[in-house]
């Protein structure tokens, strides 16, 4: 999959509200960190992981009631891998692993739903939609030795849900580290973070890592609530938004619920 490099959206240094109107990236975003450290101070204690965080959020069962329909669904998914792309192919203003070692499946952007993505994985968007509020859902693959450099998101008052799908063998040496909180994935057990606290990811495995990751909106009290409403209303509707659905639309077939499971390739 080839970036449009004709196109300056989704380049750093700039966000693009529409084609031609852009702010500059970086003040908006130590903008939206001095908020949201203004923000964790109303947000529930997080992270949480296991039943601490089904405990805390308790609609996210929703998924493990579902689990081996989700698992049918990536299995499907990764039988045709090549086609996923990399998270910078998609959105090359983001985070960069080198080469094609973490790939990213989108299903749902800033509450635009994917359409040309669901259909490869139905029963996976059924259980989603099931869950009140998510307006960014998409498939981590991380491969074997990858690793994903300390970072914060920069969107203040969202909640980040990982459900892992695919751990290594040796879960204790893949993992994440969240503001000083360790954590390595177990499949089927959730984690549940800020995003904008400052995390990182390393698999010190040969084997691939695959989440399913879920954002939604913390209910914030007034008027911060104004705040993150006029946030996600300006980032939904901009040109930048648009551009990456369009790069991230990659058209996997649709999946046949009623046909076999097809045996995915290797990652």
């Amino acid at each position: 999959m080839e970036v449009d490099q004709n196109s300056n959206v989704g380049q750093k240094g700039r966000f693009y509200l529409t084609k031609h109107i852009w702010v500059p990236q970086e003040p908006i975003e130590k903008l939206n960190l001095k908020m949201s450290d203004m923000i964790l101070r109303r947000m529930p204690k997080l992270p949480l992981g296991g039943a601490d965080a089904e405990k805390a959020f308790p609609v996210l069962t929703e998924l493990r009631k579902s689990h081996a329909k989700i698992k049918a669904d990536l299995d499907y998914l990764l039988s045709h891998h090549e086609t996923i792309p990399a998270l910078h192919e998609v959105h090359p203003r983001d985070l960069y692993v080198p080469g094609r070692a973490w790939r990213t499946f989108l299903l749902k952007l800033w509450g635009h739903e994917i359409k040309e993505n669901t259909a490869a994985v139905p029963d996976t968007y059924e259980a989603i939609c099931r869950i009140p509020g998510v307006h960014t859902a998409l498939f981590s693959i991380l491969h074997g030795f990858a690793e994903i450099e300390p970072h914060r998101g920069s969107a203040a008052g969202v909640i980040r849900f990982h459900y892992p799908l695919i751990v290594p063998s040796e879960p204790e040496k893949c993992w994440i580290e969240i503001g000083g909180h360790h954590f390595h994935w177990e499949e089927g057990q959730p984690l549940v973070f800020d995003d904008t606290r400052e995390h990182w990811v390393k698999n010190q495995t040969d084997e691939t890592r695959v989440v399913l990751i879920i954002d939604f909106n913390a209910e914030m009290p007034f008027p911060v609530n104004l705040y993150t409403t006029l946030r996600y209303n300006l980032i939904r509707h901009s040109t930048e938004v648009k551009t990456v659905i369009e790069r991230a639309a990659i058209g996997v077939p649709p999946r046949d619920r009623n046909a076999a499971p097809e045996l995915a390739k290797a990652a």
